[in-house]
């Protein structure tokens, strides 16, 4: 008997052992697939924020050098009047005129650095302002401009250098800029077009490159800030998954001390569930990278068309559209990355409900023009039903909120060309609130799991999993309820209920101001 019980217990210790380095390994192998996945994603974001953000760097410098320019060639063309009206008021030879040019050229323009003249022969370069040598100025200036049409063959169109180009282009108004060097502007125009003479004049600005610094600082921290809210994203989720572990492997020392006969059972059932959450939370982690990838892409191909339009003198209004569907990318991005603190404060407990009276009406209206257009991308329409005289509930206004962004993205992502309806209604002591569509609805087999955190369903290919987790618990949190119907292929309907807003007076004391008074 012994023999048998010192077996048993050997056998007991070799499998308390054996579990034993099982949850070692599992804590060591989650450890390292989520310090994987986070050297991995903090490299793609990095690598996608860097480009995005020296692709956007570009576009505004683009469109800041075309702007700018254009303003030059504005006061060439007014220079060049006032000219034509002083100049032949006197009877100058052509060397006077082109001193005149010059005396007067130095009070006009105040911000440039050189002003030229050029006959088809000589170039004659002139200081303007606090500039030193405007030949050598002009000598830079032409190289980078050279540099430039070296590497675009079509800059200069059929000619080699900057000369041959000025030749050809000397009686337009005409101009153009280079961010090489110091970056350079320069613009021109000629005397012919407002009298008969046949001279070139123009200026040329430096350090135009020094205006751009502003715009890549703010890019630089944008990335930045980006990385930093990654980064503590990540760690959180990993300390969250090392204490869970770590918290399964103190509980399963417990149990197996004081039930070692039965050990073999609730081992396995731990094991599973750390299997379980680990892929969960690895799928949700891939899905959450790829959500957030398709926005950046798309941000960088429309920045890469604006720039594009900006370089061959496209239409304002197309890149002008082209600025608002990055902004509204950006938009879309920055809900989702919502969603997730939102679900992290949720399961760390830290998400705080600050209740007020709140009028529906207003907060439906401003969610709707703050999200409706950055969510309806599949032609929907929406409409709005909420009575004049609604009373008001009782709720944080921030949270519920996010209640009307989940519910009414749902809708527009499942719904094409159809309506979107939003109701309210009243009785004594809550207001119930509809959120309706007529779109493709939810199939019966994933209708009973909607309300788990990261459950998308079996036909879903978007989405964190979040949104009707987060909607569900801050609706109990405000003493709610929430409820759905669907018809799959018909719709879905949403509704909700929260307590109304108290008129700050009960009916006990409503009755003793009565009586107070007929006293």
């Amino acid at each position: 008997m012994g023999k048998h019980t010192s077996k048993s217990r050997s056998l007991r210790r070799t499998l308390l052992i054996a579990l034993i380095s099982c949850l070692i390994a599992v804590l060591g192998i989650c450890t390292a697939i989520f310090n994987m996945i986070y050297q991995q994603a903090s490299v793609n974001v990095n690598l996608y924020s860097g480009e995005l953000a020296g692709q956007t760097v570009s576009a505004v410098s683009d469109a800041y050098y075309q702007q700018f320019l254009s303003s030059q060639q504005q006061y060439l063309r007014d220079f060049g009047r006032e000219m034509a009206l002083w100049l032949y008021q006197f009877d100058m030879s052509a060397e006077d005129r082109r001193e005149n040019l010059q005396y007067q050229a130095v009070n006009y323009f105040s911000n440039a650095d050189v002003f030229f003249l050029y006959d088809g022969e000589a170039l004659h370069s002139y200081e303007l302002g606090t500039a030193d040598n405007a030949d050598l100025i002009m000598q830079d200036a032409i190289a980078v401009f050279d540099q430039k049409a070296a590497e675009m063959p079509e800059y200069y169109g059929s000619q080699t250098d900057f000369l041959g180009w000025l030749d050809v282009c000397m009686e337009q108004q005409c101009g153009s800029y280079a961010k090489g060097g110091a970056g350079y502007v320069i613009a021109w125009d000629n005397l012919c077009n407002y009298t008969g003479d046949n001279l070139c004049f123009g200026i040329l600005m430096q350090n135009v490159n020094s205006w751009i610094e502003p715009i890549r600082a703010c890019a630089d921290e944008q990335t930045n800030a980006l990385l930093d809210s990654l980064d503590s994203m990540f760690r959180k989720y990993v300390s969250v998954m090392i204490a869970a572990v770590l918290s399964v492997f103190a509980v399963f020392l417990v149990i197996s001390a004081a039930l070692s006969k039965k050990i073999a059972a609730p081992v396995v059932s731990e094991h599973d569930m750390l299997v379980e959450v680990n892929a969960m939370k690895t799928t949700f982690l891939s899905d959450a990278s790829h959500e957030l990838k398709t926005p950046l892409a798309a941000m960088s191909g429309y920045a890469q068309d604006a720039e594009l339009d900006l370089m061959q003198g496209g239409d304002r209004a197309t890149v002008q559209n082209k600025l608002r569907r990055i902004s509204s990318e950006a938009n879309r991005m920055a809900l989702m990355v919502t969603q997730i603190l939102d679900a992290t404060r949720i399961e760390e407990g830290r998400m705080v409900l600050e209740k007020a009276p709140c009028d529906l009406d207003s907060l439906v209206r401003k969610t709707v023009e703050t999200y409706f257009a950055v969510l309806n991308k599949n032609n929907n329409r929406l409409i709005l039903r909420i009575p004049i005289d609604l009373p008001k509930v009782n709720a944080d206004s921030t949270r519920l909120q996010r209640v009307f962004v989940n519910l009414i993205s749902n809708a527009l992502k499942h719904t094409k060309n159809g309506t979107v309806l939003i109701k309210a209604e009243a009785d004594k002591d809550t207001v119930t609130v509809t959120v309706k569509d007529t779109g493709s609805g939810i199939s019966p087999e994933d209708l009973p799991h909607i309300w788990e955190r990261y459950y998308k369903g079996k036909h879903s290919e978007t989405g964190t999993g979040l949104g009707l987790f987060i909607c569900k618990f801050i609706v109990e949190s405000h003493g709610g309820t929430i409820d759905v119907e669907s018809e799959e292929g018909k719709g879905t309907a949403f509704t909700f209920t929260l307590p109304a807003a108290s008129d700050g007076i009960t009916d006990a004391e409503s009755n003793l101001i009565e009586q107070i008074l007929r006293k």
